[in-house]
């Protein structure tokens, strides 16, 4: 090896490293009015490479849009036919056309990107290469389970791990935090049993809840849906369990947290209701 071989070899070692480009989505379905049935579901990203401060600004416009979601229409009861069709029917094919919105966004473009790079002019002219990763997505509990195809509180609950609800008056414990661990969700295990019921129901004519489908699925509260994330990055080490983290809006302002501070309440009341007025002064 030759002296300059070796010296460029090391100025490439110590160069700066390429940019990865840290991304963070939200949804959310949002009823528009009091009365009727308006309704939106938006998806929305961040770039983790901003400042969090920067992030909490509305002024800096720091959110982009990604998406509207679609739901079914209602005149996808008159065409599928009102005879053998129930509930399960319909959040299945809720979900499945759930998951085909994200493939369509999760496509080959993004794909080629998240692999190999993609090309970007900064604002200081300089082209970069960017290598795109999904780092987080929140959504409340209901979302939250149609992103990971868990059924909503099914026998295990956690779209992270496979503690049954039998074990969540555990929660916190050391025995706790090491069961989340050694349950964690495997998605290789998830696509096979998925890859079997799809069997039973499209090929051999089998309900989405028949026995054979439950049996299968049931145990670890997998639903018969093909995951959009699994499917289209799976091949690249993505986990999307790995990515859902917690909806602090609704899983603790309006949902942990509201419900601690009535409970809050109600002892106070309950020792001396005057105590409330002194609370409310402080």
């Amino acid at each position: 090896m030759s002296v300059a071989f070796y010296n460029a070899y090391s100025d490439l070692q110590e160069s700066p490293g390429e940019p990865g480009s840290g991304l963070m989505f939200w949804s959310d379905a949002t009823q528009l009015t009091s009365f009727g049935n308006a309704k939106l579901w938006p998806t929305y990203m961040y770039f983790s490479n901003e400042s969090k401060y920067r992030c909490c600004k509305p002024s800096c416009n720091l959110s982009n849009h990604v998406a509207y979601f679609e739901t079914l229409p209602d005149s996808f009861k008159d065409f599928s036919g009102t005879k053998g069709i129930n509930s399960k029917f319909t959040t299945h094919c809720c979900r499945e056309f759930f998951h085909e919105q994200w493939k369509t966004l999760l496509d080959d473009q993004f794909l080629e990107a998240y692999e190999h790079r993609i090309v970007i002019i900064c604002c200081n002219s300089i082209p970069c290469r960017f290598y795109p990763r999904i780092f987080t997505y929140s959504a409340d509990y209901p979302e939250k389970v149609l992103v990971a195809t868990v059924r909503n509180l099914g026998g295990c609950p956690c779209p992270r791990c496979l503690i049954p609800k039998e074990w969540i008056q555990n929660m916190g414990m050391p025995q706790d935090r090491t069961q989340r661990i050694t349950l964690r969700r495997d998605d290789e295990r998830r696509r096979m049993m998925v890859s079997e019921a799809h069997s039973l129901i499209y090929e051999q004519n089998y309900g989405v809840g028949s026995a054979a489908v439950e049996h299968i699925l049931k145990s670890q509260s997998w639903v018969p849906t093909s995951n959009a994330f699994s499917d289209r990055l799976n091949h690249l080490g993505f986990i999307i369990f790995h990515v859902l983290v917690v909806d602090l809006l609704h899983e603790f302002e309006i949902g942990i947290w509201k419900m601690l501070f009535k409970h809050l309440l109600r002892i106070i009341s309950a020792h001396d209701k005057s105590l409330i007025n002194t609370l409310d002064q402080r």
